[in-house]
């Protein structure tokens, strides 16, 4: 009916349109031409691209982008694609391995490639954008994230007759941090050691309004520059990070602990699902769960631990085929391709669209995960890339001060006084080194 409304409606205006024109009276206003989107092309001409993949972990694949590569060359014969670590044209980087963009090319211009694939999901928007402002510079592979695993078993068995407001839950970061008293001896909460920094960083960005951060990439600012210390969001997050460090159980081996019963939480990495599932005792979805991290007031924000991204080299000498292969190597199709093949590599889907192209997605261990790429309010910040190793939990006066607070030496309100002296300190630095904040682009229009 309502596409009978429709169409009835538009015939009605197209005659009435006719009238004003036959009786002088005026001509309908001229269409706004469509925008054509802008797409890479290869245009047939022979040329040679070359793909670096790097070392280290998780770089072992050389299989499935073979495959890749291969089909590639079947659709576009005159293009010969070589893996090799000499001068690439597109290449595998981390997230550690750049303070700028230097040497990297603006794929801004093609960003229609990528959008019109499907709805890109916030963690691999935040890699898309990892300098901040409106350039893209990355396309995301992998990246491992904070989870956070739980023994379903024993909190139903808690919960079995009490009232619902006595139940134990995981949901929100109160009703988790209640669960080592609920639960006494069975409720320990451990903490991965290179999770445990960053739980500031959890906490801080999921008690923030979104409408403070000036910028994802650059998540402890505001936008006139100020710092997000000295919010009285802050302050309830650093009192939940305290309150977080009394209920952590000492451990000196926190997976252990969970794996052998001697504690119901365990907050690690994405990727440690790849030992759990070999020794937990139970069954994953029943006995024990992965989830994403419980959700503070602002809503549910994490940053990303680890990410390695494809970037093709600003001195291509084919920058419109490197830009071309790169959208095709991560297309709809070959990346969740590359996830099936790969998730033990830390291979994540681009696109929230990836479980209706293979519902598969959720029947094995990473649902976890999975589930996180259609919750909107699951967002990702990060310290600001551009001030490097000075950025986050590897700041020096970050673990000067985290060091006193978990010692009862400094309060809550002091490390935040104190991180607001570091931040504003070293944003004038980059101010007076670089002339403007870091998410800043000269040709970017203030949307606030």
């Amino acid at each position: 009916m309502k596409k009978r409304q429709r169409g009835l409606k538009g015939l009605v205006c197209a005659a009435l349109s006719g009238l004003l024109i036959l009786g002088g009276c005026g001509s309908p206003k001229e269409a706004a031409p469509i925008k054509e989107p802008n797409l890479p092309k290869n245009d047939g001409a022979p040329a040679k691209l070359t793909i670096s993949v790097g070392g280290g972990e998780g770089r072992e694949f050389p299989d499935a982008l073979e495959e890749i590569i291969a089909k590639y060359e079947a659709d576009f014969p005159n293009t010969e694609i070589v893996l090799s670590e000499n001068e690439p044209d597109i290449r595998l980087f981390t997230d550690g391995e750049l303070k700028d963009t230097e040497g990297l090319m603006d794929l801004t211009p093609y960003k229609d490639a990528w959008e019109l694939e499907g709805s890109i999901t916030n963690p691999a928007g935040r890699i898309m954008h990892f300098m901040g402002g409106e350039s893209i510079y990355a396309i995301p592979f992998q990246y491992d994230q904070i989870m956070l695993y739980y023994r379903l078993d024993w909190i139903d068995e808690y919960n079995q007759g009490r009232p619902a407001n006595e139940r134990a839950a995981v949901d929100l970061w109160g009703n988790l941090l209640d669960v080592p008293e609920k639960l006494g001896e069975k409720g320990g909460l451990v903490i991965a050691g290179e999770v445990r920094p960053l739980m500031f960083d959890v906490l801080l960005w999921s008690w923030t309004d979104p409408r403070f951060i000036a910028d994802w990439a650059a998540g402890y600012y505001q936008k006139d520059g100020s710092t997000i210390f000295n919010l009285e969001s802050s302050l309830n997050a650093a009192n939940a990070f305290k309150r977080l460090l009394d209920a952590e159980t000492a451990s000196e081996d926190p997976m252990g602990d969970f794996i052998d019963g001697r504690a119901c939480i365990y907050i690690g990495r994405g990727l440690d699902m790849r030992e759990l599932r070999e020794k937990m005792p139970g069954e994953l979805g029943v006995s024990w769960r992965s989830i994403g991290l419980p959700q503070g007031t602002g809503g549910k924000v994490a940053p990303l631990l680890e990410w390695t991204a494809w970037g093709v080299s600003s001195d291509t000498p084919e920058p419109e085929k490197a830009v071309h292969f790169l959208w095709y190597l991560t297309n709809a199709d070959n990346n969740t391709h590359l996830y099936m093949e790969l998730a033990d590599s830390g291979v994540k889907p681009i696109y929230r669209e990836a479980e209706a192209y293979e519902p598969s997605l959720l029947e094995g261990c990473w649902y976890g995960e999975i589930e996180l790429l259609n919750m909107p309010n699951y967002k990702y910040a990060s310290a600001t890339a551009a001030m490097g190793e000075l950025a986050g939990a590897k700041n020096p006066e970050f673990k000067r001060l985290f060091s006193r607070l978990e010692d009862g030496e400094i309060s809550p309100e002091e490390m935040l006084e104190g991180l607001d002296g570091e931040y504003k300190r070293l944003l004038e630095e980059y101010r007076q080194e670089n002339g403007r904040l870091p998410w800043e682009q000269e040709d970017r229009e203030d949307k606030t």
